[in-house]
């Protein structure tokens, strides 16, 4: 068996790496396409490239079926099936050979989701403003307990951002003169966008002269004029990608304390855990369709299958997630839905295939 075993992993691990890279490069090089008229091409490449390793996450789970559907397939072709069920080898010890595999794969997609594609995206960010924008005076950044913002001469920081209605709790301005000395801090708890500037209720005004010696007065209502609104400030539900995930539950208690609808960034949260492991699920659904003993043409079916079961289960992922976001399901369960259907799916089918 441990011999049979090699064998099995070894091809499983070679067809998973070849439709995991597969897959990616597919991904990418269509991202570089459907773009290609909005940006210069080396740009363009550079862009995408810092995607590369989130497009290897997303498209893990269809690697994982492709790459059983191939292993399987293969083997039942060659009759290595049959062979296997006659000196007793069935097929669960089997699967059971590739699953710590596609569970390790799963891990790791996971540690990739929480170390090193919120540093890629912060990197990403930057250089779509900075390089492409052109704009050299931007600057956002999204921390668990505070929202940093920088454009022109101001810097300001948000405690939280409402996108709903539009509103900013808890915001201070520092307001730089030409060659950066600090000349102002306004300070207040809301703020509000008429349309044209931002109103700002409850705060103080810090002004600070040639010495230095700042001098405060209160205020109930102030108008600030900046270039930003809120379509500028409704980038933050982007920028939480660049969040860990410990920090994201801070960002998410912190948003709950100001009143804030939260759950698009909790299904955020629980969506990080459900995709790294869906390529468990696929792997079990992959099975009973690539097993079967009449294989006159059936690689080319298996394959179609394959796709048909991922472009329905992202169909279903992606509706669930939507409801999880407006609020008709709970986000844990808007994550996990698709998986538990599909897994119990995989599960019927594969007792029944042994029946």
């Amino acid at each position: 068996m441990q011999i049979l075993a090699r064998y099995i992993a070894t091809s499983f691990f070679k067809n998973l790496l070849l439709s995991l890279f597969g897959l990616t490069g597919l991904f990418f090089f269509q991202t570089i396409i459907t773009q290609l008229n909005d940006y210069a091409l080396n740009q363009l490449i550079i862009y995408t490239l810092y995607d590369f390793p989130k497009m290897m996450v997303t498209v893990a789970p269809p690697a994982a079926l492709v790459a059983t559907v191939l292993t399987f397939s293969g083997m039942s072709k060659t009759n290595e099936l049959v062979a296997c069920h006659s000196i007793g080898i069935s097929l669960a010890q089997m699967v059971s050979v590739i699953f710590p595999i596609v569970f390790v794969m799963c891990c790791f997609s996971l540690v990739v989701q929480d170390r090193i594609l919120p540093a890629l995206h912060e990197k990403k960010s930057l250089f779509y403003w900075r390089e492409i924008k052109k704009r050299q005076d931007f600057f956002l950044d999204v921390k668990q307990d505070k929202i940093w913002y920088r454009s022109s001469n101001l810097i300001y920081h948000l405690r939280t951002f409402d996108p709903k209605t539009e509103r900013i709790f808890g915001i201070g301005v520092y307001v730089f003169s030409d060659d950066f000395n600090l000349i102002e801090l306004l300070q207040a708890e809301t703020a509000t966008y008429n349309g044209n500037e931002w109103e700002l209720d409850g705060g103080t005004a810090t002004k600070f002269n040639k010495e230095g010696y700042p001098v405060i007065e209160p205020f109930q209502s102030r108008m600030l004029k900046i270039k930003e609104g809120p379509k500028d400030f409704k980038m933050i539900e982007r920028e939480v990608d660049r969040l860990r995930i410990k920090d994201l539950i801070r960002f998410i208690d912190v948003n709950k304390k100001s009143g804030i609808d939260s759950r698009a960034f909790e299904v955020k949260l629980h969506s990080r855990f459900s995709l790294s492991f869906i390529p468990l699920i696929m792997c079990l659904l992959a099975v009973p369709f690539s097993v079967s003993r009449v294989r006159e043409g059936r690689m080319a079916k298996d394959m179609l299958i394959a796709f048909t079961i991922t472009f329905f289960y992202w169909l279903g992922y992606s509706i669930s997630l939507s409801m999880g976001q407006n609020g008709t399901i709970q986000p844990i369960l808007a994550a996990w839905l698709p998986s538990l259907i599909f897994g119990f799916l995989a599960l019927f089918l594969l007792v029944r295939k042994k029946a």
